[in-house]
This record gives C-alpha cells, structure tokens and sequence, in this order.
C-alpha cells in the first residue's frame, strides 16, 4: 500500500475511533490497542484483537495495495 492510501485509511479510521491519526499511527505501529479500542463494543473489540493476533492476515493487509483490498480482506477473513 503507498503512502497516500494509508493516510486516508487511517483518516478515516481515526474518525471511526475518535483520535487523531498520528495517534493512531502510532498505536498500530507498537501494537497497542487498548486506548483505541475504549470506544468499541465488546464485540467489535474482540474482532480487533483477532485480526491483529492472525499474523497471515496482518501481512497481508500491511502488503495490500488499496484501501478496498484491505476492506476485501477483513470482510473474507
């Protein structure tokens, strides 16, 4: 994924969240979702942790070129 892509997902990830995207940058960078996710649902929270437990799928998405081959890729994990 380039640069440009990645800043507007994580844009508008942030707004979901409630942070700022450097924020959230940096979180995701160091694995580290507990201030992130106190906004989330106790099932949303759970889909999170899964997601960033897969190994496979964090590769992946980290190799995905779009924003749509992310979204691809959490809808069919």
């Amino acid at each position: 994924m380039n640069e440009k892509n990645l800043d507007k997902l994580i844009n508008a990830a942030s707004e979901k969240l409630g942070t700022s995207p450097d924020r959230l940058k940096r979180s995701l960078e160091n694995g580290d979702i507990k201030g992130l996710s106190s906004s989330l649902s106790r099932s949303d929270k759970e889909k999170l942790r899964e997601v960033m437990a897969n190994k496979e799928l964090m590769e992946k998405l980290r190799k995905a070129s779009s924003p749509d081959d992310i979204m691809r890729l959490l809808m069919n994990k």
